[in-house]
């Protein structure tokens, strides 16, 4: 009897599947894109199991992987002041290039060890490569990058040479000659809407008006802060700064194409394994422009830029090259950098290598603070409390998502394990009352990688998806807000006042351990869960008037403590923003 032959497919281009017959060991879940069923469900499979379901292994690698990056981050900044004749410290280059390595140092491991799966199965297989798909260019900056490493071109391409570095007995390749369509090897174009364009242009007009009167040196510098714009106003008033949108700092930076790096490696670094030989090999292939080719225009653009003495942001030093390269300048010759968190409720036990920390002065959080280099104040982002709370209106359940591929050693559901928490969330929706269901809406996150709101809509009906524009919108017309993971939206939705629910996958949110008794207490009071037909019955049980439960004496100690260590309460938050930013040199 004639074996059948297995194919091993690296990614969803289904080119690369071979032929019909064949069975098909999918890498991972990646593969099997939801809008593609009808390709892959007919076809006889198996998939290999995500290697970072095994939480332990997750907990060994962050470890290795932490210590991995300050090593290269080292290694890179001797790398970059070479090329570009400088001298710059590590904490300089960690600003600019931080975010990309430690994010590109855990995808590629993230392949290395979906390949070593696929190896271990010790199973003859084979692999088609796609010609077209295996060459790639580094990328114009972190966004790009970005968009990259969850595509499917670059993700076969990175596959590819893995495979071939590893040289494994068992799986034996082939390359392919098939065109691929354009749209698959074009990259996205974010297009702003009509309304988007005319309040950019009045925003530059009205900067360009306010550059004519302020000074060259600012006191502080406010950029992508999360703080409503009536709160910033305050701000600028409070601490006389005349309001800029610092439009030279938003404006698109035009990237040249990259050289050829060929010759490009470090002079005396050496990987102690495979992986690190092969890491290091191919990380100046990889490499943004932003850093290499084109640091030196953008960093001459910088200077057009008003100084600062005090930078605050929310987000903006992990995309945004121009902003990274100018605050990088501007701490090198004295001035704060304060990064404040732009999500909260319980944050993960592992993530980014505790980037943030590193490179600000100051980093503020919205709660109890773990680590010495941070400040607890009131969240810049929550603002909206419940004044007209009806228990007639829906019960909203909000989603989560995340990219389709790995993209961080984060102790959070990452690539596959994303599945985990739709099925918990299908059993969840499927165990409630009719009566309830019927008055229940879906808030899908707008990722859309794993096309969650199609799925829901497939085994629902397309009137469980909300219409509102924002969560703001829905939490107004809600009786009830469940969460199904525990970061931003818990915090508005605990905030809000709104009787709110915690449904999570348990062993997939690891957090610090300063929640431990609080997550307790919140089991306890019923607002976390962890079983769906449990949280469903709880719904059922307080639906009718979930007021009584929610002001209930053991639910209030548990909500309080929720606040004393998620989030920070006081009655002038705004004012205990401008006694911060004013006090900040002493700290």
């Amino acid at each position: 009897m004639e074996v059948k032959k297995k194919i091993l497919a690296t990614t969803a281009l289904d080119l690369s599947w071979g032929d019909s017959q064949e069975e098909i060991v999918f890498l991972g879940e990646w593969c099997k894109r939801y809008s593609m069923k009808n390709l892959w469900s007919s076809r006889e499979h198996r998939t290999i199991d995500y290697h970072w379901a095994n939480r332990k292994k997750l907990a060994i690698d962050h470890t290795y992987l932490e210590s991995l990056n300050e090593k290269l981050l080292k290694e890179l900044t001797s790398f970059l002041n070479q090329y570009h004749g400088l001298n710059k410290s590590e904490s300089y280059w960690r600003i600019i290039i931080g975010p990309w390595l430690l994010i590109y140092i855990s995808v590629i491991w993230d392949r290395w060890e979906a390949i070593t799966s696929a190896i271990n199965l010790n199973e003859k297989i084979e692999t088609y490569f796609i010609r077209d798909a295996l060459l790639r260019s580094p990328p114009k900056d972190f966004v790009e990058f970005r968009e990259a490493h969850d595509s499917d071109i670059w993700n076969h391409s990175i596959f590819a040479e893995i495979i071939e570095n590893r040289s494994s007995n068992n799986i034996k390749t082939k390359i392919i000659n098939i065109e691929l369509s354009k749209k698959l090897l074009s990259s996205k174009k974010i297009k702003l809407t009509l309304r988007q364009r005319i309040l950019r242009y009045f925003a530059y007009k009205a900067d360009a008006f306010f550059q004519f009167f302020s000074s060259n040196d600012q006191e502080i510098l406010f950029f992508h802060t999360y703080f409503p714009r009536k709160a910033l106003i305050y701000f600028y008033l409070k601490l006389r700064v005349l309001p800029r949108w610092h439009a030279l700092l938003k404006e698109p930076f035009e990237y040249t194409d990259s050289k050829d790096r060929t010759n490009l490696k470090f002079e005396k670094l050496i990987g102690k394994n495979r992986f690190e030989k092969y890491l290091f090999q191919n990380i100046f292939k990889d490499i943004p422009i932003a850093y290499l080719e084109d640091y030196k225009s953008i960093k001459e653009r910088t200077k057009n830029i008003v100084n600062a003495k005090k930078i605050f942001t929310a987000n903006a030093y992990i995309a945004n090259e121009i902003f990274k390269i100018w605050s990088a300048e501007q701490t090198s010759s004295g001035a704060k950098l304060i990064i404040s968190a732009h999500g909260g409720a319980f944050y993960p036990l592992f993530n980014n290598f505790d980037l943030e920390d590193k490179i600000a002065d100051c980093r503020i959080v919205w709660g109890q603070e773990w680590l010495q280099t941070q400040t607890r104040m009131p969240p810049n982002k929550l603002y909206y409390k419940a004044k007209d709370y009806q228990q007639e209106r829906n019960v909203l359940f909000v989603d989560y998502e995340t990219t389709r591929y790995g993209f961080r050693c984060f102790s959070v559901p990452v690539g596959p394990l994303v599945l985990e928490v739709f099925n918990q969330n299908k059993i969840f929706l499927e165990s409630l009352e009719t009566k309830i269901f019927k008055n229940l809406k879906v808030r899908p996150k707008a990722l859309g990688s794993w096309e969650t709101k199609q799925r829901y809509i497939d085994l629902f009906g397309k009137d469980i998806i909300t219409n509102e524009p924002t969560i703001l919108k829905d939490f107004e017309s809600s009786r009830i807000v469940i969460c199904c993971y525990p970061q931003t939206s818990f915090a508005e939705s605990m905030y809000s006042g709104i009787p709110s629910i915690l449904l999570l996958k348990k062993g997939i949110w690891e957090c610090q351990s300063i929640y431990d008794e609080l997550f307790i207490e919140l089991e306890e009071a019923k607002i976390l869960h962890f079983d769906p037909q449990d949280a469903a019955k709880h719904i059922a049980h307080i639906y009718e008037s979930p007021e009584l439960w929610w002001d209930s004496q053991k639910v209030l100690s548990a909500r309080k403590k929720f606040e004393e260590i998620c989030l920070t309460i006081t009655d002038n938050p705004k004012d205990n923003w401008v006694n911060f930013f004013k006090n900040i040199d002493s700290r």
